[in-house]
C-alpha cells in the first residue's frame, strides 16, 4: 500500500532546493572529490633481488625540451646516489622516447611499467600525451608524474595515479588576461595553435577575458607547422593586444611574422613559450609578456642551488622544463625514501605530500593537479624578468 505524500513536506523540500540554488551552493564540488585508490597492493613488499631502484622517464628523444627534461631528472638521481641511494641501492633512470604520434606515450608507459619494472613514471609534456598516459596508468597501477603538461582536463579525468606538476592552462589564462586588463587594453585578439591543447586553451582564454571584462575581437586557430600564414589575418584587425598560445617555436615564428607585418601591439604568451627560443629573437620580438610557471631567476635558495648544480653538471643554464623534471624525480625519490618500494604507497604519499621544490611549494589537489600559480614575466634584453601582478 502506498503511503500518502505530505504536501507540506514536498513544499518544504522544493523551497529548500530553490534556496540552495539561489545561493549558488553546489550539491558537491567535484574538485574536492578525488577518487583515490582503494584497491590492494599496499601490503606487498619488493623483491629481494633488486640491483637498482628504477625510475621511468618518457619524453621527446629529439629537441631541446627532451634533452633538458632528461638532464633535470638525471641531476636529481645523480645527487640521490651521491647521498647513498636507497638503502645502498642506486637509483637508475630508464628512458623511452615518445616522439611521433601522441599515442606512442601509452605504449612506452606500458613498457616502462611491465618490462622495465619501474616504481613510477615521469613524462608527458603536453595534454594529449598526458591523457594517453592516464589511460594506461589506471590499469597499470603505476604513478605517473607529468612535468610539462598544463591541461586542466588531466585532473578532471580523476585518475588517482596521475599527477600534474605545471600550473594549469586556466591559471595561466587568468594571469594573462588580468595583465591585459591592468594595462587598459581592450581590443584583444587570440591566436591559438590548432592542436587539442591550443583549442582547450582558447576556451580558457575566452572565459578569462569574460571574467576580466576584456573584449575579444577575434580568435584565430593557426597552423602549428606554418604559424606565419596566420599573420596577415591577425594584423588586419589592428589589435591593441594579442594572446598567442602554442609551443615555443611556433609562438616565436608567429610573433616575428606579426612584427614584420607591422603589428607593434604587446603580445602575451603561455608558459610553453617562456624560454630561450623567443628570448633569442631579441628586439624582433617587441613587447612580450608571459605566464612563467615559476621564477627561474629567483634568489630562493632552492632555485639558486639548482641552477648552480645544473650548470656545473651539464655546462648550460637550465630551463623551466629541466626544473620540473628535477622536481618530479625528487618527488619520486622522496616518496621511496618515505614509504619504500611499493607503487600503491608511493601513489598515496604523493596525494598528500607537501614539498618545497625548485619550482616552489608542491602540493596536489585531490584530483592530482598542481596548486602552483604562474608568475607574470616580461621579455627584457633577452631575459624573462618577473613583474608585479
Amino acid at each position: 500500500m502506498r503511503r500518502p505524500v505530505s504536501v507540506a513536506w514536498v513544499t518544504a523540500s522544493l523551497l529548500a532546493l530553490a534556496g540552495a540554488a539561489d545561493a549558488g551552493v553546489p550539491y558537491r564540488d567535484f574538485r574536492d572529490q578525488g577518487a583515490r585508490f582503494h584497491g590492494p597492493g599496499a601490503e606487498l613488499e619488493p623483491p629481494d633481488t633488486l640491483s637498482a631502484v628504477r625510475l621511468g622517464l618518457t619524453g621527446p628523444g629529439r629537441g631541446d625540451e627532451g634533452v633538458q627534461l632528461r638532464q633535470g631528472v638525471e641531476l636529481a638521481v645523480l645527487e640521490a646516489n651521491a647521498a647513498g641511494g636507497y638503502r645502498g641501492l642506486p637509483f637508475q633512470v630508464l628512458f623511452r622516447p615518445d616522439d611521433g604520434s601522441w599515442s606512442v606515450v601509452a605504449a612506452q608507459v606500458v613498457r616502462l611499467a611491465h618490462e622495465d619494472q619501474v616504481w613510477a613514471v615521469i613524462g608527458a609534456l603536453d595534454g594529449e600525451r598526458a591523457h594517453a598516459a592516464e589511460l594506461v596508468a589506471a590499469k597499470l597501477w603505476t604513478p605517473v608524474i607529468t612535468p610539462g603538461a598544463a591541461d586542466l582536463t588531466i585532473d578532471y579525468a580523476n585518475v588517482p595515479w596521475v599527477f600534474r606538476l605545471m600550473p594549469s592552462d586556466q591559471s595561466q589564462a587568468e594571469l594573462l588576461l588580468a595583465a591585459v586588463r591592468a594595462r587598459g587594453l581592450q581590443r584583444v585578439v587570440l591566436a591559438v595553435a590548432g592542436t587539442r591543447d591550443g583549442r582547450l586553451a582558447g576556451d580558457r582564454l575566452q572565459q578569462a577575458a569574460h571574467d576580466a571584462g576584456v573584449g575579444v575581437s577575434l580568435q584565430v586557430d593557426f597552423d602549428p607547422y606554418d604559424p606565419p600564414s596566420a599573420a596577415a589575418r591577425l594584423a588586419a584587425v589592428s589589435p591593441e593586444a594579442l594572446v598567442v598560445w602554442g609551443g615555443g617555436e611556433a609562438v616565436s615564428l608567429l610573433i616575428v611574422a606579426l612584427r614584420t607585418a607591422g603589428v607593434s601591439a604587446p603580445v602575451f604568451v603561455p608558459a610553453t613559450a617562456v624560454g630561450s627560443t623567443l628570448a633569442d629573437q631579441g628586439e624582433r620580438a617587441g613587447t612580450v609578456f608571459g605566464a612563467a610557471p615559476f621564477d627561474l631567476l629567483s634568489d630562493r635558495a632552492e632555485v639558486r642551488r639548482f641552477r648552480e648544480a645544473f650548470a656545473a653538471t651539464v655546462g648550460a643554464e637550465p630551463t623551466h622544463i629541466a626544473a620540473y623534471g628535477y622536481d618530479a624525480a625528487r618527488l619520486v625519490i622522496e616518496a621511496v625514501e618515505a614509504v619504500g618500494l611499493n607503487r600503491v604507497r608511493i601513489c598515496n604519499w604523493l596525494l598528500t605530500a607537501r614539498v618545497r621544490g625548485v619550482t616552489g611549494e608542491i602540493a596536489f589537489t585531490s584530483l592530482g593537479g598542481s596548486q602552483q600559480r604562474p608568475v607574470l614575466v616580461s621579455l627584457q634584453d633577452g631575459q624573462w624578468l618577473p613583474l608585479p601582478r
